[in-house]
């Protein structure tokens, strides 16, 4: 690749400084205009004599005005006058002193300009949680102290309004105040916050405060757990939406100058090298790559992009290096379209009221019924402050449902599954139609070698395959990875060689020994050198029709052997799609944008009732879309290209290793590992997760009842009402704990494995094939 990027380099007019000489040097352009530079140096970080020293330098150049040192990042910012230096020449002089050391060390007063300041800032917890803990930290150190005296010492408990335990009821009371008024006031919607105010309120005028201490604690607990989960569930997803970079490098003046792609304008000249992405939409100016747009496509093959081809964002050059010409940017490009329905789409979802929520609404209004009718009849405070303490307080029902989801949520979390919500964990489990994508959801990202035929019988495949090897040992295309895979695995190495030549959409040159030629490519490439295949074309017409990628591989102007390579298919594809029809899915179906005949090959592969191929991203959702009118639909997909699909279905599920980060976006649940057997577990999980919620509420509301019961006759008091809320409550989260340390039973899986084996299903053989053309064409692939 080197040599390919010299070229590129060296064809362009003028003095271009290539990336790679600033990054040896540790130096990184972050911004460039007329007049002013601004470059992070690693070798100035954090070392104060030498940002001085280089400022101090950098000052007295004729034409520059002021410099800039900051200390804890190693920037360096210079402004000069443009008619004086050039960007190219500072850059030039910044080289020139890295390398000689530090001779002197001047003061800060005599540097003209001198500003050393640090412009990073250290990433605070959100508000609400930090408030929350505070919160519950001192309502702890009351509760503390209560049961320390109470239970440790034998004290009687002070419950004076003037008390400790009175002021931090009354305190702990006043903010759950606010938070009723602006639930039932601004947001309009009854909640089980005003019942809980009541309640306490009551309780410390019927002279109770420790009751209502309890109370409030134990909600704010429930609240910050929630809180806590949620937040930590956003940052993981935040975590892997941020796998792309959010910069890129354009042309200025011969220098590639790092920017914030929200900076790229118009016209801007952005350069692109192996494994980046491509940051806009627009036309190749210089340059040829192999590009990867299967995000957007679903297709698996890579195609060649050459001066006059156009790109788009969110596509990534496999191999090679493009100039490109900035044609749309930001909201503008395709990409941006596409965000763009996805945010509409995710508006359109309706919002659903938890069923705790729900239940401890209704349940509210039925303690306010009983609380007054206690009052009427027996006209004792005591009692009518027993059933109000009971029926008040929704933490146990509260928590029923959310602490059961909270640790289900975090048993996923262990198995790099990531769920943005209860809701979709609910669903999951009830979802009847499953529509899956093809490439990198069925398939895996990495091709293998499947076939090696030589020309003649003599000729073993260890010889042709360390000839390909040997040709291919500086490529880092995922194709010529599969091959040196395979010769590592046969203990295989490459020999050394002296020229190799890299051939975008076609193939490798090499010469070895000084005399000897290796050619490893397509037949295109094999067609170039005058190198007759026709030998090979039986077997490369069967390995074609099976949609696999033929390489030649070719020494010294004859063809020597031939290699075939395939996607294979995920090794737990066929288990899982078993295991969810035996757990009542009833309908699976294939949904792609890959070529119809990839799409029918699948189908004998794999256990499902109906094929889609060759759809756009509208076509999938607008497929969803039609299922969803009669099923509960799960799409699983990974590109940009499924995102408006995963919005449309009732569950998204998103394929994280290598998934575009549109589609992580857009999805409910993403496999951080992408492995399907996730589909099985997040699915068994809803099952048990539902099951402990209903038991989880049966425990609330019976201990709810039971408790109103014994309050009206006189058979509970005050305190034992409290004691009654502490015990159940740690009933359901016992109970939602479990939830923790749960794994999916071995057994359905086994039986999944024989009903398999009994319908005739071989993994071993299943070997995912892509397109014909990408077979016609290998080093389209690459």
């Amino acid at each position: 690749m080197g040599s390919t990027e010299e070229t590129v380099n060296t064809s362009r007019a003028g003095l271009y400084i290539g990336r790679s000489i600033l990054k040896r040097r540790g130096i990184t352009v972050r911004q460039a205009m007329a007049g002013r530079i601004r470059v992070r140096i690693k070798a100035l970080q954090r070392q104060e004599r030498q940002c001085r020293w280089m400022q101090s330098h950098l000052s007295r150049l004729k034409g520059v005005s002021s410099v800039e040192t900051r200390k804890a990042t190693g920037s360096v910012i210079v402004y000069f006058d443009p008619l004086a230096q050039t960007l190219r020449s500072l850059l030039a002089v910044i080289i020139e002193q890295l390398e000689h050391p530090v001779q002197y060390s001047a003061p800060l007063e005599v540097i003209p300009g001198f500003q050393n300041f640090c412009d990073c800032c250290d990433e605070k917890p959100e508000a609400s949680l930090r408030s929350k803990k505070r919160r519950v930290f001192w309502l702890t150190g009351v509760m503390g102290y209560a049961a320390v005296r109470l239970w440790l010492f034998s004290l009687p408990l002070v419950q004076a309004p003037l008390s400790i335990i009175g002021i931090a009821a009354v305190a702990g009371t006043i903010p759950l105040i606010g938070e009723a008024v602006r639930d039932t006031v601004e947001k309009k919607k009854v909640t089980v916050k005003p019942f809980l105010v009541l309640g306490t309120v009551s309780t410390i005028v019927m002279g109770q405060p420790f009751s209502a201490l309890q109370l409030i604690w134990i909600y704010n607990v429930a609240e910050l757990t929630e809180e806590y989960v949620a937040q930590r569930s956003r940052k993981a997803i935040r975590n892997i939406l941020e796998i792309a970079p959010a910069r890129a490098f354009i042309l200025v003046e011969g220098m590639e100058v790092e920017v914030a792609v929200a900076d790229i304008k118009k016209g801007d000249v952005v350069v692109v090298h192996t494994g980046e992405k491509i940051p806009v939409d627009g036309e190749v100016r210089e340059g040829e790559a192999e590009v990867d747009e299967s995000s957007i496509n679903g297709r698996a093959e890579t195609v060649l992009r050459q001066r006059g081809d156009s790109v788009h964002a969110g596509t990534i050059i496999s191999q090679g290096i493009l100039f490109i010409n900035t044609e749309r940017t930001g909201e503008d490009t395709y990409l941006a379209h596409i965000m763009k329905m996805v945010e509409d789409s995710l508006q359109n979802k309706a919002p659903v009221e938890q069923k705790a929520d729900e239940l401890a609404a209704r349940l509210m209004k039925i303690g306010l019924a009983a609380t007054a009718l206690t009052f009427l009849v027996t006209l004792d405070p005591m009692r009518t402050l027993t059933v109000m303490l009971v029926m008040s307080c929704p933490c146990a029902t509260v928590l029923a449902a959310s602490s059961a989801i909270t640790a289900a949520i975090a048993n996923a979390a262990k198995h790099q599954i990531l769920i943005k919500g209860g809701l979709y964990l609910e669903n999951v489990g009830k979802a009847d139609v499953y529509c899956l994508d093809k490439t990198g959801t069925l398939t895996t990202e990495l091709p293998e070698i499947i076939s090696i035929t030589g020309r003649t019988p003599t000729l073993k495949e260890d010889t042709i395959l360390g000839m390909a090897a040997t040709a291919e040992s500086h490529n880092q295309h995922p194709m010529a990875q599969a091959i040196l895979a395979e010769a590592g695995a046969r203990g295989l190495t490459p020999d050394a060689h002296a020229v190799c030549e890299f051939r975008a959409g076609r193939g490798v040159f090499c010469t070895v020994g000084g005399d000897s030629a290796i050619i490893v490519g397509n037949r295109q490439f094999m067609d170039e050198h005058q190198i007759d295949t026709a030998w090979f074309d039986k077997k490369a017409d069967q390995l074609k029709e099976g949609g696999n990628t033929v390489v030649y591989v070719a020494k010294n102007g004859k063809a020597q052997g031939m290699i075939g390579v395939a996607n294979p298919v995920r090794p737990e594809t066929v288990r899982v799609l078993h295991c969810l029809r035996r757990d009542g899915v009833k309908g699976l179906h294939l949904v792609t944008g890959d070529h119809e005949e990839v799409a029918k090959s699948m189908m004998h592969l794999f256990p499902f009732d109906e094929c889609r191929a060759s759809l756009m991203p509208e076509e999938k959702a607008q497929w969803v879309g039609e299922l969803k009118q009669s099923n509960s639909v799960v799409m699983v997909g990974d590109g940009i290209n499924d995102a408006l699909a995963l919005v449309q279905a009732d569950v998204g599920i998103a394929m994280g290793a290598g998934g575009a980060e549109v589609s992580m976006e857009a999805a409910d649940i993403a496999l951080a590992d992408s492995n399907l057997e996730g589909l099985m577990r997040v699915r068994n999980l809803s099952h048990k997760t539902m099951r402990v919620i209903d038991q989880n509420h049966y425990l609330a509301v019976s201990t709810d009842l039971i408790g109103v019961a014994l309050g009206m006759f006189g058979l509970l008091s005050p305190v034992m009402a409290g004691m009654i809320h502490i015990l159940h409550t740690g009933g359901i989260l016992l109970n939602s704990g479990r939830l923790l340390k749960w794994e999916p039973p071995v057994e359905p899986m086994d039986r999944c494995c024989r009903c398999r084996s009994q319908q005739g299903c071989s993994e071993s053989s299943l070997h995912m094939t892509v397109s014909k053309e990408q077979a016609i064409d290998v080093h389209s692939v690459r």
